[in-house]
């Protein structure tokens, strides 16, 4: 198999804990047990308790929410709550989606420019320190604080966490080490938090002083009620064993304190030095502004004393972070966007693991012909956004927008097979709505063509995945492209499942959007999304010069320096997890329940001789080389792989359920990463519509698992031994006389 790095064995991460463990931007958060996600949804309040963040757009994180309480105390009235948007356009079209609701919400925009001319300590440091921030508070009665989460879940517009942090520093309300500043005193009052909670990080504030629960949106929101609170970000024990660095004053950072107590107990205050770093690694020498210069962590030598922190897990994590991570100097952030751009145009040539000066990436001679399979395609037609989900919320305006430039009335688009949900809301909630076909096979070609011809206006654009989220369909994009052509509609792929290194989709469509956050990222601490416009697509030119007159720029500089620095190997990652991927899914597929194949998803080997039937519980394999992989090969770049995302459904709830609970690696939301990251998909996505989502296939005890770089052996020990346990309980539990469905 391809040998890149091996991560190594997820940690103890116990309920509501960041994934991954000490990242402050943390994307996922742990669920780690079946039941956990059963009453995640049904808003248990041991979850709310034990919660400290979430998937972004379904949890407002702690920073963003203190930002919002600020918010609300400069310019807010009694009982309105506010949401933060990054421009005037992304706060007028939340204010807009909430007058078009029924009955309608009123709202409010309030700009707020924030800034500081605190001292600061280096030209670069004042440069960040003297920095303007606006962002657009949307304000509306508290009441209505679900239906403007919904505008914040589906569209994915909100600020991310990185910019309410820096926000906040620029306010003095908190440190350049995450610390309690002086200045925090929203005005609301703190809800009453759990045993133990106290200190607890407020999520939603009431702006009216009631601790009423909230009706409508499930715990996917944060809370079925006002409040949710947030404990620290890590068990003490679980950094115990850590050497806390004490961290020198630059950028980011403060400086950090610390106490060296002698054998005697006596305390003095100690201070770190700067001092010269030397670039090792794959990062050029020459970047000599950026943040990887910060000293290595230095610890008190004597045999006599002892370190005694006062930094808490955050600023140990963020040391961690950026110190090791090897970030670019945030004036460099328009070329980190450039070089990422380029790399997803398939215009900047790396080898895996190499870093491209980013400072030379205005250099005409860095791009080179794309590999991806257009004739001049170039970062021109490569577009960033804050998420995925954000680039698909425009995908579906820009083809909105580019339809009536042209003189032409905008019809209803298509969503062809099960996506993601949140697609399928916003093809729904804007325009004039979306015909949906949820299986995505071929079969369904006759129905969707006698839908385009009987369609008027016509067809906007057909939307699709490739491959689906969660069963891994790949739609028949060869055939949807003729269809296309004939009937004169946009295609519209996803393709952060599979992703641009595994398989080339673009010729065959008009836009192709992914998720950044995903396996571009890798590292699950950063959020972004990427659209791109096909050149010799039809539509081409009505697209370009809509997005062009259109785009706004608001993916956050420090976000995009994160997703910079992690999208760098992307290519090899992709290409250990393909390997680590097959293997398992093979394994699982030879231990699956003989019979039938599920709808798409080509007939299995028998058993081998010797396996007691009776005793196996795996019913399906999800995974594109087993799933219409026709479809997904027709489109398979030479030599690549079926990428690191499957799914597996089961006998029994019993059996989905233990086995869950046995893998030990990380449980939460989000695919995609560097660790093996697993989920019961439809408990999370559709726990309000399970019958809906069987309909389509996708069942309720189906787990989906995202395969990460860790080592194959260990991999398959892991999925053994959770299979043998789910066995053995299916096992007893008939042996006790119980049925199991």
């Amino acid at each position: 198999m391809p040998s890149f790095r091996v991560q190594p064995p997820a940690p103890d991460s116990p309920l509501g804990a960041l994934v991954p463990a000490l990242t402050p931007h943390a994307v996922s958060v742990s669920l780690p047990t079946w039941q956990d996600n059963v009453d995640y949804e049904e808003g248990a309040q041991r979850i709310k308790d034990a919660m400290t963040s979430g998937y972004p757009r379904f949890f407002i994180h702690h920073r963003i929410q203190r930002l919002a309480d600020l918010a609300c105390a400069r310019s807010g009235q009694d009982g309105e709550l506010c949401i933060l948007l990054p421009t005037s356009t992304t706060a007028h079209g939340c204010a807009t989606f909430l007058a078009s609701l029924s009955p309608p919400v009123a709202s409010r925009v309030v700009p707020w420019a924030i800034h500081s001319t605190a001292p600061s300590s280096s030209d670069t440091e004042t440069t960040v320190r003297n920095r303007t921030i606006t962002v657009y508070a949307c304000f509306f009665p508290a009441d209505d604080f679900p239906a403007a989460k919904q505008y914040w879940q589906h569209t994915g517009e909100g600020v991310s966490s990185r910019v309410a942090e820096r926000c906040l520093i620029l306010l003095g309300d908190i440190d350049a080490d995450g610390h309690d500043g002086a200045a925090s005193s929203p005005t609301h009052a703190t809800p009453t938090v759990g045993e133990g909670q106290e200190g607890a990080t407020r999520f939603f504030v009431d702006g009216g002083g009631s601790s009423a629960p909230v009706a409508g949106p499930s715990a996917r929101y944060g809370s079925k009620a006002r409040y949710q609170v947030a404990k620290g970000t890590a068990s003490p024990d679980s950094v115990a064993n850590l050497a806390r660095p004490v961290v020198s004053s630059k950028l980011r950072y403060s400086t950090s304190r610390a106490r060296v107590t002698s054998s005697s107990g006596t305390a003095t205050p100690t201070t770190t030095t700067e001092a010269s770093s030397d670039a090792s690694g794959s990062e050029p020498s020459s970047l000599a502004a950026s943040v990887d210069q910060l000293p290595p962590p230095t610890l008190a030598a004597a045999p006599d004393v002892k370190v005694v922190e006062q930094q808490d897990e955050d600023v140990l994590a963020r040391y961690v972070e950026e110190r090791y991570g090897r970030n670019l100097d945030l004036s460099l952030a328009p070329l980190a966007k450039l070089a990422m751009r380029r790399r997803i145009a398939g215009v900047l040539c790396e080898q895996p693991g190499e870093a491209i000066p980013v400072e030379d990436m205005g250099a005409d001679d860095a791009r080179e012909e794309s590999t991806r399979g257009v004739v001049g395609l170039t970062e021109d037609d490569v577009w960033l956004y804050p998420c995925g989900m954000n680039a698909i919320f425009h995908a579906h305006q820009l083809a909105m927008s580019a339809t009536r430039s042209d003189g032409k009335e905008v019809g209803k688009s298509v969503c062809f097979g099960f996506p993601y949900t949140d697609t399928l809301k916003i093809l729904q909630k804007w325009g004039p709505g979306c015909h949906f076909f949820g299986k995505g096979l071929t079969s369904d070609l006759g129905a969707l063509r006698q839908t385009l011809e009987a369609a008027s206006p016509p067809v906007l654009a057909l939307f699709c995945e490739f491959p689906s989220n969660p069963l891994l369909r790949s739609p028949p994009l060869h055939a949807l492209r003729k269809l296309a052509d004939e009937f004169g509609f946009m295609i519209v792929v996803d393709e952060t499942i599979a992703g641009f290194v595994n398989v080339e989709v673009l010729p065959l469509a008009d836009i192709v959007v992914s998720s950044l956050t995903k396996v571009f990222s890798g590292d699950s601490n950063v959020m972004g999304g990427s659209l791109v416009l096909n050149p010799s697509g039809p539509h081409y030119a009505s697209l370009k010069a809509a997005q062009e007159a259109s785009y706004e720029d608001a993916y956050f500089d420090e976000d995009a320096i994160y997703m910079e620095r992690n999208s760098r190997d992307f290519k090899a990652r992709i290409a250990q997890e393909n390997s680590n991927t097959e293997m398992l899914c093979d394994l699982l597929r030879a231990r699956r329940i003989p019979g039938p194949p599920a709808e798409g998803v080509i007939e299995a080997a028998q058993p081998a001789p010797g396996v007691d039937v009776d005793d196996l519980v795996v019913r399906e394999v999800y995974y594109p080389k087993f799933m219409t992989p026709e479809h997904y090969e027709a489109s398979l770049r030479a030599g690549d792989g079926y990428g690191a995302l499957f799914s597996l459904t089961f006998s029994s709830i019993l059996a989905s359920r233990t086995f869950f609970d046995a893998l030990p690696c990380y449980k939460g939301p989000s695919l995609g990463t560097n660790f093996t990251l697993a989920c019961p998909y439809t408990i999370l996505a559709h726990y309000t519509e399970l019958e809906w989502a069987n309909e389509w296939g996708v069942e309720k005890g189906l787990v989906r698992i995202s395969t990460g770089l860790e080592d194959p052996d260990m991999l398959r020990d892991w999925f053994e031994a959770a299979l043998d346990k789910a066995q053995r309980a299916v096992r007893e539990a008939r042996e006790r006389g119980e049925a199991v469905e």
